[in-house]
């Protein structure tokens, strides 16, 4: 899950190393809304639930996503936990970047994904909606202390290529 951007940034894992950093990003970017620890990036990178991306431009961490299996394999969904990149980077696609990265391990198992994200969030709510992603309800006080509202958002699950689902009764 490596690669470069055409702007030189580099995709890869989250490192545990990375765990302060991406606390730092955290607290810029989501200060007002309980901003995740260094120990709470820990235990994501640590899980074998997740799956943790960073956006590097040379040795500086940009951004990072996480995204969490739910289920057994095949009877799975996926939860997008985080999404952030840093103010200096944002508006070059990186976000983008690291989303679709995530989404391919969801479509490669014909999974849904599920994410929180705040209702005035216009960027993020943008950049889900132009992925596929359906508002499917409110979280009333979700984040806190802010105590903003959350869009529950979802995205059915993409068919795999050369699968087909029939409806019962119906042929070739």
């Amino acid at each position: 899950m490596s690669g470069t951007d055409p702007d030189g940034v580099v995709y890869g894992p989250l490192t545990a190393e990375d765990a302060t950093g991406c606390a730092g990003l955290e607290r810029i970017l989501f200060a007002g809304d309980g901003p995740w620890s260094a120990a709470a990036f820990l235990s994501e990178i640590g899980s074998r639930h997740t799956t943790c991306v960073a956006a590097r431009a040379g040795e500086r961490l940009v951004g990072y996503a996480v995204l969490a299996a739910l289920g057994r394999p095949g009877d799975r969904e996926f939860e997008v936990h985080t999404i952030g990149v840093d103010p200096a980077y944002q508006g070059r696609g990186i976000g983008r970047t690291m989303l679709r990265r995530l989404l391919d391990l969801a479509d490669a198992e014909s999974a849904p994904v599920v994410l929180d994200v705040r209702t005035d969030n216009l960027p993020a709510r943008s950049l889900y909606l132009a992925h596929g992603f359906e508002v499917a309800g409110v979280r009333p006080r979700y984040y806190r202390p802010s105590m903003a509202d959350a869009y529950l958002m979802v995205r059915s699950a993409v068919p795999r290529a050369g699968h087909r689902d029939t409806e019962e009764g119906s042929g070739p």
